[in-house]
């Protein structure tokens, strides 16, 4: 009785270790994945930084223009060219064509904006029942 006692419990020794160890070389294998992982991410950020530098390298505004000039038959920028934002024309309203192509066929609803009944002179939802 004492020896499968005995057995028993060097089996369930056994089996923990192995437990143990495989998660420990489980944890060493997912460091190793984090690790490797980082690098990679350090190695976009590189890259994308690098990116950047010659896309700034590319947009130089004296380059754009040597470009322009060469390619582009056009004349240097002026300075009474340059206009204030209030001096712009004011952003032309919104229209819903389709909108109002339906309502003209008597298919849609109205594109009109509803009115205040207060300020209309209108009756008001709880005057009407």
């Amino acid at each position: 009785m004492w020896r499968l006692l005995h057995i028993g419990a060097i089996g369930a020794l056994m089996g923990s270790a192995v437990y143990a160890y495989s998660v420990k070389y489980q944890t060493i294998w997912y460091a190793e994945q984090i690790v490797k992982m980082k690098h990679k991410i350090a190695g976009e950020h590189d890259q994308i930084a690098m990116l950047r530098a010659e896309w700034a390298h590319l947009t130089r505004p004296e380059r754009v223009q040597q470009l322009v000039s060469a390619y582009l038959e056009t004349l240097p920028l002026a300075l009474n060219q340059m206009v204030k934002v209030a001096d712009l024309p004011e952003r032309a309203p919104k229209v819903d064509t389709i909108g109002r192509k339906l309502e003209t066929l008597g298919v849609g609803l109205s594109t009109s904006t509803p009115r205040d009944p207060k300020s209309s002179g209108g009756t008001t939802p709880s005057a009407r029942r």
